[in-house]
């Protein structure tokens, strides 16, 4: 397999990303059943302003392009506070998925932040999202917490 790299998103790239990651979350909490769908990309999109404030440059967050022989295959979001990482989002494009390039990316991402002394990283995955779970389950994070939820029909 080729080798993953990550570099800092551009300007341009940056607002790409907005926009499918806006798109991605919203769905996510669609298929939750979190938020109705009607209302959904302006819930994502009022949080990603909350989020970040002031863009590429908001304190602690970072943003990448994740490449493989000059080939963009996706992007991550990552927050770094003290000695823990947050892994807001990685996407890979469609048409690189279940090749291996998410574990990679995974592993290029733990060493970078391993090398900078942080010493934990956190995520978020949807319940329904059975690949990602399995993913990272395989490379060795724990579930911490588990929310459940129910509808009734009355």
């Amino acid at each position: 397999m080729n080798k993953i790299t990550l570099r800092q998103m551009s300007d341009g790239e940056f607002d790409s990303f907005k926009v499918s990651t806006v798109k991605s979350f919203a769905a996510g909490n669609v298929t939750a059943g979190t938020w109705k769908e009607s209302e959904a990309e302006d819930k994502a999109e009022s949080m990603l302003k909350q989020l970040l404030p002031d863009g590429t440059v908001t304190a602690g967050h970072r943003f990448y392009a994740i490449t493989c022989e000059q080939e963009d295959l996706g992007t991550l979001w990552i927050f770094v506070q003290d000695r823990t990482a947050f892994l807001f989002d990685i996407m890979l494009e469609e048409k690189f998925r279940g090749m291996g390039h998410g574990r990679q990316t995974m592993s290029v991402m733990e060493k970078m932040l391993a090398h900078e002394g942080i010493g934990e990283i956190e995520l978020h995955v949807f319940g329904h999202n059975t690949p990602a779970r399995a993913l990272y389950r395989k490379i060795g994070y724990i579930e911490t917490d588990v929310s459940m939820k129910k509808s009734l029909s009355v």
